[in-house]
């Protein structure tokens, strides 16, 4: 039996003994994406069947597991313990976007891994699958067949030179909207107001993160049938993505040219290109799954 495990949330908040410091915010970040990653990564699964466990208790000899996991680098006792049970073992790790670990023993212990925040060790790896960070839970697209409201929407931390760049820049497009919040996931909007206001608007600049490129701002923005425009940092959604419809620039005048003068036409064209491609990626991404999990 194919079951699920999702662990993200269930680790106690530890004392780091070697360096003297408390690494609750670690736990704080498994629920985090327990709370913020469940319907993308139920969406990622979605042609396989399985049953949900609560813990390893809920497991037999020879069922083939499925664990979503975060801080995987401190739990190698529980994998190898898994590993005995189990006939097979697949990994669904999240977070990590620093990426400073060295995670090959951990990784070693199942037949094949998927994680986001990809980095150039991992791109052409054949056991371990880049899987985009996707939406916060509770996104979707929130049909309307008005005109789009808004030419850009900001909603988030302005930190990096290049947010305050993209904010100055952007700041004679009208109409637009903007939400700044002081620290991460701090009085963010719900995401039923998110959903409204992406759905109606036409760009969404996504710059990178804060040590990463990704953020959930780009699937977010083509859940919603946005047109995003990524910063084109070492060419990271080439390589994640090949021949995707994003629009990239290396600077954000560059993108302020273009919201300023692409016309209502040629705005509707790129909008249907991003959505079909998002779509189809999607079904292609869930048949990869379910082709390496039933193997």
């Amino acid at each position: 039996m194919i079951k699920l495990f999702w662990n993200t949330h269930n680790e106690a908040p530890i004392t780091d003994n070697l360096n003297n410091k408390n690494v609750t915010s670690d736990f704080g970040w498994g629920i985090y994406h327990k709370n913020n990653s469940d319907k993308w990564i139920y969406n990622v699964l979605k042609e396989i069947k399985f049953n949900v466990i609560e813990n390893e208790k809920n497991l037999e000899n020879d069922d083939v597991l499925i664990i979503v996991d975060s801080d995987v680098e401190r739990k190698s006792e529980l994998y190898a313990k898994l590993k005995l049970i189990c006939s097979r073992m697949f990994l669904i790790h999240l977070g990590d976007e620093s990426g400073i670990h060295n995670l090959s023993s951990i990784y070693s212990n199942f037949s094949f891994v998927w994680r986001t925040f990809c980095s150039n060790k991992y791109f052409n790896n054949k056991q371990v699958n880049c899987l985009p960070l996707g939406y916060k839970s509770g996104i979707f697209f929130n049909k309307n067949d008005e005109e789009r409201k808004y030419k850009w929407a900001f909603m988030g931390t302005s930190h990096k030179s290049s947010r305050h760049d993209l904010l100055f820049q952007f700041s004679d497009i009208v109409p637009s909207y903007l939400y700044k919040t002081e620290k991460f996931n701090e009085k963010i909007l719900e995401v039923d107001e998110m959903s409204k206001i992406l759905s109606s608007t036409d760009f969404i600049p996504c710059p990178n993160g804060f040590v990463h490129p990704e953020t959930y701002r780009l699937y977010e923005a083509l859940e919603c049938e946005c047109i995003p425009i990524v910063e084109n940092a070492y060419k990271y959604y080439d390589r994640l993505f090949p021949n995707n419809p994003f629009l990239k620039v290396d600077k954000w005048q560059e993108a302020k040219l273009l919201i300023k003068g692409w016309k209502r036409e040629q705005i509707s064209k790129k909008r249907d290109e991003c959505k079909n491609w998002w779509k189809q990626y999607k079904n292609q991404l869930q048949k990869f799954v379910k082709q390496k999990i039933y193997s």
